[in-house]
């Protein structure tokens, strides 16, 4: 817990913000394909549904946003928010790209 003390709450919210929504990629494409998760990640790209999964897993990025206002801890909260834009945009670029 003291490391967490140590960082910056910019910093912690645009590492829980970039590794929370990864990670819930990961659980969701393993739970719901069947294989694992990392075999299914290209598929998942070259039908062009990878955009859409990478939306759901962004959701709990919602509620840590929310419990971050909640917290009174706004620069933890903006950095949630630009993680959260960043994620859009990723989204955005395979949807939309090449």
């Amino acid at each position: 817990m003291g490391l967490l003390k140590k960082i910056s709450p910019g910093l912690l919210g645009w590492l829980i913000g970039l590794a929370i929504p990864f990670g819930m990629l990961l659980l969701l494409v393993e739970f719901s394909a069947d294989g694992n998760a990392l075999d299914t990640i290209p598929i998942l790209y070259a039908y062009d549904e990878l955009g859409i999964w990478i939306t759901m897993a962004v959701l709990p990025n919602l509620f840590i946003f929310w419990w971050w206002i909640q917290k009174k801890n706004t620069r933890a909260a903006q950095s949630i928010l630009g993680a959260t834009i960043f994620w859009a945009f990723i989204s955005l670029l395979l949807k939309f790209g090449t």
